[in-house]
């Protein structure tokens, strides 16, 4: 089975096989921060913390939000779904095209952001 992240929703496709692991919201570093990771995670909306210390060197997670015009959400968390579907043996998401390649199989489509 293959997993994949769902950008901007809460479900999975209707499709035989996929199913959802988790819906969340989308995060990572502060724009302006400097050490943290460049992609974004999405985050399970019931975490669990660990009761720890924080370590000597460390990088925050914020919270993900429309911001551009295009939007009439502007300023809304975005939310997240990962999904997992049986029915395919890897996943690839492929910038730029609207189509897939021959053998490929399309699982879902949207915008890049």
């Amino acid at each position: 089975g293959a997993l994949y992240t769902r950008w901007g929703r809460t479900t999975c496709p209707s499709t035989p096989g996929t199913e959802l692991v988790f819906s969340g919201l989308a995060g990572g570093s502060h724009y302006t921060h400097s050490g943290g990771g460049a992609n974004y995670l999405c985050l399970p909306t019931t975490p669990q913390y660990l009761v720890s210390g924080l370590p000597e060197y460390y990088s925050l997670l914020y919270g993900a939000e429309y911001r551009r015009p295009l939007f009439t959400s502007h300023g809304h968390n975005v939310p997240c779904a990962v999904c997992y579907t049986s029915q395919r043996a890897s996943k690839l998401m492929i910038p730029a095209r609207i189509t897939c390649y021959s053998s490929w199989t399309e699982e879902y489509e949207g915008y890049l952001m």
